[in-house]
């Protein structure tokens, strides 16, 4: 295998004509200002919403071994001609090194290298902070945020969240806690391209730049799908959720798990709303009675037709992400109306250029 390859072909499997994507791994040491390329085998990145983290995970030839340490900056980006943005080489993720791995077999030396988003450092580390008072969830995350370096960007950027009355966490880390009050405000906590933290309120409207899985309309063949999985997991659904704040409980049954499986999430907040308990337990028995759909297509986002017709890409989306709203219409499945992208895992080597995208329905996320 070439130390040089890490051009990959994108390209309607359709049509005969097929444009060049190149996909770009660059570090930035600790002790550096200054990005470097880095030749690459292999590239694996996940986003979802159920996680604060995006997660990397790159295979490099072993003549890059002196390029890169534990902790350094990796920044994955994409170069395609037909991005026209003031950036034509949009970033798809921001992670730091976590472990490097040299890899010896009868035929390569090679390196695994596997990252998380900034936001790892929240996660890993414990200590212990009472925060009291009538604070916006907001300024909780941009307090937390702010001890690690790490910015929050909000999505709309007038989001308003509601007050938290008390937050405290002892001897542990409180990305848990974080999670919990997101969903108790039905809203997503993870992070962006950059690196930085983000609060997402629930896709509402589908995408404008023409995302879309199967059929479009006046078509009859399915362009831009290779295969589909329908997942139904019964290992987190319960039959009852209990969901416990302050002096008050709610409770949801599940009529579709017919057993005595049950769920309790006990809110340590002092202050909850009945309301609010009533929709965290509606919220957990959705998602965790929600069918998945797994499509793979090729490419990492719009195609090269979808991108000419969209014409100027400055602040536009042109990768499949989460919490994208978009049409879907794959007859043999039984999928018609608009998803919520819920988790998206992109892979790259000299073979394959394509994305695994989840889909749920919006209500699994409300």
């Amino acid at each position: 295998m070439s130390d040089s390859a890490s051009n990959f072909v994108q390209g309607d499997s359709e049509s005969q004509e097929k444009e060049k994507t190149e996909v770009i791994i660059r570090v930035l040491p600790q002790d550096s200002n200054t990005f470097h390329n880095l030749l690459w085998k292999s590239v694996k990145v996940k986003k979802s919403l159920d996680e604060i983290c995006h997660s990397v995970e790159l295979k490099l030839p072993f003549s890059e071994r002196n390029k890169i340490k534990r902790h350094d900056k990796i920044e994955v980006r994409v170069f395609n001609k037909n991005y026209t943005a003031s950036n034509k080489r949009p970033r798809l993720t921001t992670v730091f090194i976590d472990e490097i791995t040299d890899l010896a077999t009868a035929k390569e030396r090679s390196l695994v290298v596997i990252g998380r988003s900034p936001a790892r450092d929240i996660i890993d580390s414990t200590w212990t902070e009472t925060l009291l008072g009538s604070t916006s969830f907001e300024k909780i995350v941009r307090n937390i945020g702010e001890k690690f370096n790490i910015p929050l960007a909000l999505f709309p950027r007038n989001l308003e969240t509601q007050p938290v009355f008390s937050f405290s966490w002892d001897s542990e880390s409180p990305w848990t806690k974080l999670l919990a009050e997101a969903d108790n405000q039905g809203l997503i906590f993870t992070s962006n391209e950059a690196g930085a933290l983000c609060l997402w309120k629930v896709a509402g409207e589908k995408r404008s730049e023409g995302f879309f899985l199967g059929l479009e309309e006046n078509e009859n063949k399915i362009k831009n799908v290779r295969s589909v999985q329908t997942v139904e997991n019964g290992a987190g659904q319960f039959n009852t959720y209990v969901v416990i704040g302050g002096a008050n409980k709610a409770i949801e049954i599940d009529d579709t798990c017919k057993n005595n499986r049950v769920l309790t999430i006990n809110l340590t907040d002092l202050i909850v709303f009945p309301e609010t308990l009533k929709r965290r337990a509606k919220t957990e028995l959705r998602r965790r009675q929600e069918i998945r759909t797994i499509v793979s297509v090729s490419g990492w986002g719009l195609d090269d037709y979808q991108l000419q017709k969209l014409g100027c890409t400055e602040e536009k989306e042109v990768f499949w992400n989460p919490n994208f709203l978009i049409p879907v219409k794959i007859p043999s499945s039984n999928l018609n109306g608009n998803y919520l992208i819920s988790q998206v895992e992109y892979n790259a080597d000299p073979s394959t250029f394509s994305c695994d995208i989840t889909l749920v329905k919006r209500e699994a996320y409300l």
